[in-house]
């Protein structure tokens, strides 16, 4: 069943960022499915009672995500998912809200699977002392967040945000960036469970002797252990999330 799109009141509140949104949760909900072309500029701006200057500035804004594409004379059409830039920040907000965020929960873990344990590997084999200190603080704010999953969830990000910089590769040290957001979204699914940051703490304290013991193949392992907990975490999350 289609979701509701959000209400011309809703979306009337002006930025064009929540006429962004407003229009995304349309296309995401299947009002208009892959290669439909959208009403027009002004069609738009009566639905959602706006500015016909913010419904332009929220279409650009979503091209830039991928999710539209415009031609002159022939409008502008929905892109296929494969094409939508889906560590985008807003996007990943506005996905997460729909039905599939199960899927979305499991995908991004499988990605964080992929990239997390190389890049413990690298920050072992090739980051400077300086760099494994900002992990080591991330840590220390993780242990004196004590059983407070939301004090603790910050400083866990910033643990394995300073693990993909302290690797010195840009490009990883960019896609940490793209992926906190993926990280938030999924944390409060991961830490369902009681106790399990607490619990997790000890596998991240492996990671951090491992890379400053400059021992890659076992950074990489203490990596995977702790992502494979993670894991189970999250389906229990998702578990408790269905029932």
């Amino acid at each position: 069943m289609a979701r509701k799109a959000q209400t011309p009141a809703a979306a009337a509140r002006g930025a064009p960022k929540s006429v962004a949104e407003s229009l995304a949760l349309r296309v995401m909900a299947g009002e208009w499915p892959e290669g439909t072309t959208l009403p027009t500029e002004i069609e738009l701006a009566e639905q959602l009672g706006v500015a016909r200057t913010s419904v332009r500035e929220a279409l650009a804004g979503l091209k830039a995500k991928g999710m539209l594409a415009s031609r002159q004379k022939a409008g502008t059409r929905v892109l296929p998912r494969a094409q939508w830039n889906m560590l985008d920040e807003d996007l990943l907000r506005w996905v997460w809200t729909g039905n599939d965020r199960a899927d979305l929960a499991r995908h991004l873990l499988q990605l964080r699977r992929i990239v997390e344990p190389a890049a413990a590997e690298l920050a072992a084999t090739f980051a400077p002392d300086a760099a494994i200190a900002v992990i080591e603080r991330a840590y220390r704010e993780m242990d004196a967040a004590g059983m407070d999953p939301v004090a603790y969830a910050g400083p866990d990000l910033a643990f394995h945000r300073a693990i993909l910089a302290a690797t010195g590769n840009p490009f990883l040290s960019s896609f940490g960036a793209s992926i906190e957001a993926a990280l938030r979204l999924s944390f409060d699914l991961s830490t369902r469970r009681p106790g399990a940051p607490r619990r997790s703490l000890p596998l991240h304290r492996d990671v951090l002797d491992a890379i400053w013991a400059r021992d890659a193949r076992r950074a990489r392992l203490a990596m995977e252990t702790l992502l494979g907990v993670t894991q189970a975490n999250l389906e229990s999350g998702l578990d408790q999330a269905s029932s």
